[in-house]
């Protein structure tokens, strides 16, 4: 697989994984605001909804009201003025004022009550600065509503006792008698809120615990499916890869096919005529004088009779392939083909050839005759390779269920060139060779379902190594 493909898919999967952990984070975070503002909300509003009750059964209890009394109708009022010389008429006002009673509670920093027009009437200490109530908050208590306003840095006056700035909450209740929807007063409370500041920061801070594991665990997850996703695509991208050289590689390995039938044909034909006349050269040197008897007449005699044992053995085998006739070759019966048919080359060439193992098991004719052909490609090969006075070692023998023929030689080993396309035709080593050998035992060892290797070369020699199973029905 390209490696372009990899790093553009590495780096589409890393941008892809931190924009999903971005929009992870940031959905985590505006959630966290929402929550904490939620719990503020809460926590803040906790006070108003205990001190409402409070402040309302302290209105009752002043105006002498029981369950189904009618409330007092109201009635004016006259200020004398915004201390404690006015003089209330109104015995709702009076009412109103009893919910003072609640700055004694523990915590209470002040009170402070409105009349039905949020107008100031007293409060507690007396010290205590009058504040309009804003038009927001009148409004909102007209309609029944508890209001709180948590103040995080309040600077207290004296009145307060002089504090430095704390936080504070400030909770305005709207008085009103049973039944009634009428608004008889305001009731104003400053509460000391350090206790609630300390609650919301230990809130805060468990938020913020959670809100990291949660991006924590969200971003690993998130970055463990966007690599276990990019891992899945490009494994299959490889496999894709892998099946397409596959099959570049059968269609190569079919053309070859094609072109081996062709030449098995041209082979047949070539062979068909070469018989007669081989045969009658054979009978020419046969018949000649013993005078004329040299040594260049032996050794055309010698190579005449090697090309007539080549053709026969060969229209033989083409023979037992085309009929029914089978028979079984064993190890040794393949051993000693092999060094019958290539020792005397070897010796001409001035290379010893070693062939060692040999087995009992034994081989059906086809398969057994094609191995022969391949190990003596490889053979021929490995003699014309070496050097005068080097060796070429042949091993045959049995390893696994499986035949291993591996044949080595000393030469020089083969070029880098070749290498790249060594089991095609037209690339050889040798100088005038045409590269057939290799494809054609290449092509043979498809046939037989044996695999043909190159396992090694260099200057210190060519190893090719050649894997058979022994049972035919496994191919």
């Amino acid at each position: 697989m390209p490696r372009a493909f990899t790093t553009r898919a590495a780096a589409g999967a890393f941008v892809a994984g931190g924009l999903l952990v971005a929009i992870f984070a940031v959905l985590v975070l505006q959630f966290r605001r929402e929550l904490t503002a939620e719990i503020h909300r809460k926590m803040i509003e906790r006070d108003a909804a205990v001190l409402h009750p409070v402040a309302l059964q302290q209105l009752r209890d002043a105006a002498g009201l029981h369950a189904g009394t009618p409330p007092p109708a109201p009635a004016p009022v006259v200020y004398a003025g915004a201390d404690d010389s006015f003089s209330p008429n109104s015995d709702s006002v009076l009412a109103v004022l009893a919910t003072l009673k609640s700055a004694q509670q523990t915590g209470m920093l002040g009170v402070a009550v409105f009349d039905a027009e949020g107008n100031p009437l007293r409060a507690v200490p007396s010290s205590m600065l009058f504040v309009d109530l804003p038009p927001d908050d009148y409004l909102e208590l007209t309609r029944m509503n508890p209001i709180s306003h948590y103040h995080p840095e309040f600077t207290l006056t004296p009145a307060f006792g002089g504090m430095s700035p704390a936080p504070v909450l400030e909770v305005l209740l709207p008085l009103h008698y049973p039944g009634s929807n009428a608004l008889v007063g305001v009731a104003q409370y400053f509460i000391d809120a350090r206790p609630l500041a300390r609650e919301l920061a230990v809130i805060d801070a468990r938020i913020e615990h959670q809100t990291r594991l949660t991006l924590g665990l969200g971003a690993s997850s998130i970055l463990l499916i966007v690599g276990v996703a990019h891992w899945g695509l490009v494994r299959a991208q490889r496999l894709i890869a892998e099946r397409n050289e596959r099959l570049i590689r059968a269609n190569l390995e079919l053309s070859l096919a094609a072109k081996a039938s062709v030449l098995g044909q041209i082979t047949s034909h070539l062979l068909h005529g070469l018989q007669g006349p081989v045969a009658g050269l054979r009978a020419v040197l046969a018949t000649r004088s013993p005078h004329e008897s040299t040594e260049d007449w032996q050794s055309a005699a010698d190579y005449t009779a090697r090309l007539q044992t080549m053709i026969q053995e060969t229209v033989s085998m083409l023979s037992e392939r085309s009929s029914s006739t089978a028979y079984e070759l064993s190890g040794h019966d393949l051993i000693t083909a092999l060094r019958k048919r290539h020792e005397p080359a070897a010796r001409t060439q001035g290379v010893a050839l070693v062939i060692a193992g040999g087995f009992a098991a034994c081989l059906d004719s086809n398969r057994g005759n094609l191995l022969c052909l391949i190990g003596g490609n490889l053979i021929e090969n490995a003699v014309q390779a070496g050097p005068p006075g080097s060796t070429v070692r042949v091993t045959l023998d049995l390893v696994d269920d499986g035949v291993f023929l591996s044949v080595a030689d000393e030469g020089a080993g083969i070029p880098e060139e070749v290498l790249h396309r060594l089991f095609q035709p037209g690339r050889s080593s040798k100088s005038g060779g045409t590269g057939l050998g290799l494809a054609i035992s290449h092509l043979l060892a498809l046939e037989i379902g044996a695999e043909l290797a190159l396992v090694r070369t260099g200057p210190g020699g060519t190893l090719f190594s050649v894997n058979l199973p022994l049972r035919a029905e496994s191919l």
